[in-house]
């Protein structure tokens, strides 16, 4: 039996390394290997970071290639440190631009490179900032600029023509108007033999034209007889349309005419009521009006939108994070399996915090053993005594984890479900994240199962740790059940882990395989 048992852990032991090289092998094929080139760390300073904030993108022609790492405050402004891939050329003579995407506002950093630089930028040299970044406030001010300037130009039309001085203007204007109207038919009056002299020159113009039509009599009869046959042309046309007109489709022809009939009433109904909005705008009533007329009401709208741009940015930020882990446990425990699966699901709205969701398939899972014995008796009435071995586990195998995460820099706590038991974890993070340390408390009091090896105390505490070796690809190895059993179990296995990028570039490349 214990052959037997060795046997299927070599063969879940192979099938999980051949599983993750495969894999690897894939992430490596897309992604390139990440320790070929190591990152670039620049700075910069601005006066105002805009919604710039850790783990903020750093762009380059569109394309991200870095991320802001952390933010000091200065006297005056702020700096801001970020890294760039270490395969992307930064020139000498380059500049930062904060650009925006969308309403949203979801701010990035954009390297805007100096083609003409022979020369690189040197490792952790500042990149100014050469331009401001234009946001929602600062199109509203130009809306609220604008409308001030129809104001004044309404008030000054207003003092222009408004008044006894403008009542005079206004006469003056047609009293011009009628001086010109007279000397007009001045004009006319003068012209009086040149206007004949046209006359006669159009008549002259008549006559050659009755001598042309004379001399192309036979012509003129072929053209007046295409005429009258497109005119039978237009009477069958017309007898076609009768016909149509008549009838079943005359009711139906009725029916669209009084449709048309009354959309051309609804059409007026709105024209008039849109007057009577466009009427209330211009003398500054309702909403509308009092936004056109007042700046207060724009400033009010300005904070409106900032507020809901401020509640809907985190949603605008969902990173979500596929992660699987693959454990292998000694084979001196008394479980029922030794190898370990989980898979788990990060969303990030903020990068201080996510939500994880996910299922374990834990080898926590003993074998309940239980002996009867029964007794018979065969034909000659001696007793046949019989011993039946059953074994059952005591727990079910698929468990779920459901966590609140929150990080204070290189500190996290988590609480929820552990393995479908309430619990608790800390995290650090060392080295950019390469490196991740966890201790676990869940499955809190003795475990109270029918199981022949029991464990107690307090809770069950499970520590490990996660090495990256790439961006994707990590190994782990740890203890469970500290404290809980004579012994600690001790575990290793590896994981992956892709983000939303990382998939979506997997789906392009599958794409563009077909």
């Amino acid at each position: 039996m214990f052959e037997r048992t060795v046997t299927t852990e070599l063969k879940v032991g192979l099938f999980t390394l051949c599983a993750l090289a495969a894999l690897g092998g894939i992430v490596v094929t897309l992604e390139g290997n990440p320790f070929a080139t190591r990152a670039q760390k620049f700075h910069t300073l601005l006066q105002n970071v805009g919604g710039v904030g850790a783990r903020t993108q750093v762009r380059t022609s569109g394309v991200q290639v870095g991320e802001v790492e952390s933010i000091d405050i200065l006297e005056k402004g702020a700096k801001v440190n970020f890294r760039v891939n270490g395969s992307v050329r930064i020139p000498k003579g380059s500049y930062i631009e904060l650009r925006s995407r969308g309403i949203l506002g979801d701010v990035y950093l954009e390297i805007v490179r100096n083609e003409d630089s022979k020369d690189n930028a040197e490792n952790g040299s500042q990149i100014p900032q050469m331009k401001e970044f234009n946001d929602m406030g600062t199109l509203m001010s130009s809306l609220g600029s604008i409308a001030q300037d129809l104001q004044t130009v309404s008030r000054t039309l207003a003092k222009v023509f408004g008044g006894g001085d403008g009542q005079s203007t206004l006469q003056s204007i047609v009293t011009n108007v009628e001086k010109i109207t007279e000397e007009a038919r001045g004009i006319i009056a003068g012209q009086k033999e040149n206007i004949a002299a046209t006359l006669n020159a159009l008549r002259e113009s008549v006559n050659r034209v009755n001598s042309l039509m004379g001399r192309h009599d036979g012509r003129i009869d072929d053209i007046m007889l295409a005429v009258a046959d497109a005119s039978k042309d237009m009477k069958l046309f017309s007898a076609e349309l009768r016909k149509i007109m008549t009838g079943e489709n005359k009711d139906r022809i009725e029916n669209i005419v009084a449709a048309l009939d009354d959309s051309m009433k609804n059409v007026r109904q709105a024209t008039s009521k849109v007057q009577l909005i466009v009427d209330k705008v211009e003398k500054g009533e309702g909403t509308l009006g009092q936004l056109v007329a007042k700046d207060d009401a724009a400033v009010e709208l300005r904070n409106t939108l900032k507020s809901v741009q401020e509640i809907l940015k985190p949603a605008a930020k969902l990173k979500v994070e596929v992660d699987y882990k693959g454990e292998l446990r000694n084979g001196n425990t008394r479980y029922v399996d030794t190898a370990g699966n989980h898979f788990n699901l990060r969303l990030a709205t903020r990068p201080d915090r996510y939500y994880l969701l996910g299922v374990s398939d834990s080898p926590q899972s003993r074998r309940i053993t239980e002996e009867r014995t029964t007794v018979t008796k065969d034909a000659s009435g001696a007793d046949i005594t019989r011993q039946e071995v059953t074994s059952s586990e005591d727990r079910p195998r698929i468990k779920y984890n459901v966590q609140f995460a929150k990080r204070f820099d290189n500190l996290g706590v988590r609480f929820g479900l552990f393995e479908s038991y309430a619990g608790v974890a800390g995290d650090l993070y060392l080295f950019s994240d390469r490196l991740s340390t966890s201790v676990e408390v869940f499955q809190i009091g003795e475990d109270q199962t029918q199981a022949d090896y029991k464990s107690k105390g307090l809770a069950r505490v499970k520590g490990y740790a996660n090495v990256f070796v790439t961006p994707n690809v990590y190994i782990t190895g740890g203890a469970d059940n500290i404290g809980r059993t004579p012994k600690p179990i001790a575990f290793f296995g590896a994981g992956l882990r892709f983000t939303d990028d990382d998939l979506k570039a997997v789906i392009g490349a599958a794409a563009l395989a077909k």
